[in-house]
C-alpha cells in the first residue's frame, strides 16, 4: 500500500491532490446526504437504502478506478470519472441543502416538548392610580391566574383584587372604571378586537410574565395509514411566528376528517358563536369560541363533548402566516362570493383590501382579508367560515402544483413559523404517501382528493347573563344537522357504515351542486331558551308559545305601570316575565306586557262611559222593581 501510494505521487504530484480533494469532497457529500436522507424515515424505505447502497458502492469503484487511471496514465479517463464524481457530489449536496430545510420545517411544526405562556397586567392608559385589579377565578387558566398570581408574588403586588367569571366582565369593568386594572392573556387584543375595536391602543401593559410549561408530546411512531381527525385552529395574530400562542382568539375552527385508504376528506367548520357546554369551565355553556382561553385541551375536549369523535391531532395556523404561503404559491385562484373592504394583516384599516365579487386571483393579503371578513356578509360568521373552506382547498390544489425546488423551499419557510401541530415528526413524514397516491391521481386524471363540506343549521340564541344584565346573541343548533354532520365524519372515519342511497333522481338540465351534509336540516333544537320578545308582535310570541307548548298571557300595561317599556312602541312586547336566554326546562307559561297609551280625554270618556253603565243599571233596576 505504502509502495503504491509513493509510486501515485512520484507519478503526478498534481494529480494525486486532486485525486485526493475529489475523494474527501466525494465521501463529505455522500456522507452528509445520508445523515439527512436517514432522518425521513417511513419514506420510500427501499428506495433510500439502494440508494445510499449504490453511493457507496460509487464511492468505493471512484477510489480504486480513480488510483488506477492514475497510475496507469489514463488521463482521458481519469478526467471524465473525476468529473462525474465532482457532479454527483454537487447533486447530493444540493438534495441534502433542500432535506434539511424539509427536516427543519418538519421539526418546528412537529410537537414540541415546551409550550410559553404569557400573561399581562393591563390598565387604561389615562389611569394613573391604580387601587384595584380584576383576577379570573379559575385556577386552571395558566395565563390569566397561575402567571398573574406569580406576577403578584414577584412585584409584591398590594392592589385589592376583584375576581371574575369571565374576561367579558372583567374588561366591561375596566372599560367603566369599576376597576383599575386586569390580569389578561396574551390574546386579549385579538380577543376584544371586536367588542373594543381599539383595545390595543387603549390599554398599556404593567407587567408582563412568560412561563414555559412541558407539553403533552405525541410519542406514536405509527403512520397515518388509518383514518383520523384534525382539528385547524387558525390564530388571529399581528405577530410573525405561533410560537407563544397557546391561549388564542378560537374565532376558527375547522375538524377535518380523512379516510388515507379512499382519500376522503370531510370539512366542519364550526361557527364561533355555537352556544355549548365548555369542558374546562366545568360544564357551563358559552360560545365555543371562548373555549380557546383555557388552550388547545379545552377547545379540543369541548369539541370531543359536542360531536363524541376524538380529536386525533391539532394543527395551529397563524392567519398572518396565511399571506407569507399564498406569497409563496404565488396566489391562489378563489371565487370570492361578495364584494368587501376588510383591514390587513396589521389591523390598519387605513390600509383597507377591497375585492369584487367574482372568480379571480388573490395574493397574500387579500386571502387573509378574505379569510377574516364577515361584518358586511349576509349570514357574516356563517358565510365567512365556507369562504374559509374555499381558501383551504384552493391552497391544496395550488401545492399540487409546484414546479420548482424553489417554490418548495419558500413554502416550507412559510410553514415552518405560523404552523404548530401535534403530529410528531414520524407521522408527519408518513404524509407522503398519501401525497404521492393524490399526485398519482391527478396524473391519472381523477380528482386527487374527494372533499365534502359540512353546515350546521344554527338559529339566534339569546343569551341572558343575569350578573351583567345584558342580553347577547349567539347560536343555537338544530339537532337533525348536527347528527346528519356527525354520521358523515363516522362514515369517513370508518366508526359507522355508511346508509345506502336507494333512490336518486337525475335531470341532464339541472345544474349540478355539491351537497353540503346537514344543510336543510331544521328539526328539535338543541336545549332551547327563551327568546327576547320584546319588541316584538304578539302574534309572534303566541305562535312560538303554540310551536313550544307554552302557554302565552298577556297583560296590557300603561305608564303608570312597572312593565311599560318607553323605548318600544303602543301595540308591542315591552316586557316579559321570563328572562330571554333561559331554559325552557319547567317552564309551562310565560306572561308578557303590551304597551298600551291612554291620553287623558280617554281616561275621562272611559270614567262617563262607567257613570252612564251605573245610572243604567240603576234605573233598571227600579223599573223592573215598579213593573213587579
Amino acid at each position: 500500500m505504502k509502495r503504491g501510494l509513493k509510486k501515485l505521487i512520484i507519478t503526478n504530484k498534481y494529480k494525486f491532490i486532486s485525486y485526493l480533494l475529489i475523494v474527501i469532497f466525494l465521501i463529505l457529500a455522500i456522507f452528509l446526504f445520508s445523515f439527512s436522507i436517514i432522518r425521513l424515515s417511513n419514506v420510500e424505505n427501499v428506495l433510500r437504502i439502494l440508494m445510499l447502497f449504490l453511493l457507496y458502492i460509487y464511492l468505493a469503484l471512484y477510489i480504486y478506478k480513480g488510483y488506477k487511471y492514475i497510475i496507469n496514465k489514463n488521463k482521458k479517463k481519469y478526467i471524465i470519472l473525476s468529473i462525474i464524481s465532482i457532479i454527483i457530489s454537487i447533486i447530493l449536496l444540493i438534495f441534502c441543502y433542500y432535506i434539511n430545510i424539509v427536516n427543519g420545517t418538519i421539526d418546528s411544526m412537529a410537537n414540541k416538548k415546551n409550550n410559553y405562556y404569557t400573561g399581562y397586567l393591563i390598565t387604561l392608559k389615562n389611569n394613573k392610580n391604580i387601587e384595584t385589579v380584576g383576577l379570573i377565578n379559575d385556577k386552571n387558566d395558566i395565563e390569566g391566574y397561575i402567571i398573574a398570581n406569580e406576577i403578584i408574588k414577584d412585584n409584591n403586588i398590594k392592589y385589592e383584587i376583584k375576581y371574575y367569571d369571565n374576561y367579558e366582565d372583567m374588561i366591561d369593568d375596566l372599560y367603566n372604571n369599576k376597576i383599575d386594572s386586569a390580569f389578561v392573556q396574551s390574546s386579549y387584543v385579538s380577543y376584544f378586537n371586536e367588542e373594543y375595536d381599539n383595545i390595543k391602543n387603549d390599554t398599556k401593559i404593567l407587567y408582563k410574565k412568560t412561563i414555559i410549561k412541558k407539553n403533552k408530546v405525541n410519542n406514536t411512531n405509527k403512520k397515518l395509514d388509518k383514518p383520523f381527525t384534525v382539528l385547524l385552529m387558525g390564530v388571529d395574530s399581528t405577530d410573525n411566528t405561533i410560537e407563544s400562542a397557546n391561549a388564542f382568539n378560537g374565532d376558527t375552527l375547522m375538524l377535518i376528517t380523512f379516510n388515507p385508504k379512499t382519500l376522503n376528506a370531510t370539512m366542519f367548520s364550526i361557527p364561533r358563536d355555537l352556544y355549548v357546554p365548555i369542558s374546562c369551565k366545568k360544564g357551563a355553556s358559552a360560545k365555543i369560541n371562548t373555549s380557546s382561553v383555557g388552550g388547545i385541551d379545552c377547545v379540543t375536549d369541548t369539541i370531543k363533548n359536542l360531536l363524541g369523535i376524538n380529536v386525533d391531532y391539532y394543527a395551529r395556523i397563524n392567519f398572518k402566516g396565511v399571506v407569507d404561503l399564498v406569497e409563496a404559491l404565488h396566489g391562489i385562484n378563489v371565487y370570492v362570493t361578495y364584494p368587501f373592504c376588510e383591514q390587513d394583516s396589521n389591523r390598519d384599516f387605513t390600509n383597507q383590501i377591497c375585492l369584487k365579487e367574482g372568480y379571480q386571483q388573490l395574493n397574500g393579503e387579500e386571502t387573509l382579508a378574505y379569510a377574516r371578513h364577515r361584518h358586511t356578509l349576509p349570514t357574516g360568521d356563517l358565510q365567512r367560515i365556507q369562504n374559509q373552506q374555499l381558501i383551504v382547498e384552493a391552497i391544496a390544489k395550488k401545492l399540487l402544483s409546484l414546479n420548482t425546488l424553489t417554490e418548495f423551499s419558500d413554502i416550507l419557510d412559510s410553514i415552518g413559523n405560523n404552523v404548530s401541530t401535534s403530529f410528531n415528526r414520524n407521522e408527519i413524514l408518513s404524509i407522503y404517501d398519501i401525497m404521492k397516491q393524490m399526485l398519482l391521481n391527478v396524473i391519472s386524471d381523477k380528482d386527487a382528493i374527494v372533499v365534502e363540506k359540512a353546515y350546521l343549521e344554527v338559529y339566534d340564541k339569546t343569551i341572558y347573563n343575569e350578573k351583567r344584565n345584558t342580553y347577547s346573541a349567539a347560536l343555537g343548533y338544530y339537532e337533525s344537522s348536527l347528527n346528519k354532520i356527525i354520521d358523515a365524519l363516522k362514515v369517513n372515519l370508518e366508526l359507522k357504515k355508511a346508509t345506502l342511497i336507494k333512490e336518486f333522481n337525475f335531470d341532464a338540465n339541472t345544474i349540478y351542486e355539491q351537497t353540503l351534509i346537514g344543510k336543510g336540516e331544521k328539526n328539535n333544537i338543541d336545549n332551547p331558551t327563551v327568546p327576547n320578545f320584546v319588541g316584538k308582535d304578539a302574534s309572534f310570541v303566541e305562535k312560538w308559545g303554540s310551536d313550544n307548548n307554552i302557554t302565552i298571557n298577556k297583560i296590557m300595561v300603561d305608564s303608570s305601570d312597572s312593565h311599560f317599556n318607553s323605548n318600544v312602541s303602543i301595540g308591542l312586547v315591552g316586557d316579559q316575565s321570563i328572562k330571554a336566554g333561559t331554559s325552557l326546562t319547567n317552564i309551562s307559561s310565560i306572561t308578557i306586557y303590551i304597551n298600551i297609551y291612554l291620553e287623558n280625554n280617554d281616561v275621562e270618556d272611559e270614567n262617563n262611559e262607567e257613570e252612564n253603565e251605573d245610572n243604567i243599571l240603576d234605573n233598571g233596576l227600579e223599573d223592573f222593581f215598579d213593573i213587579n
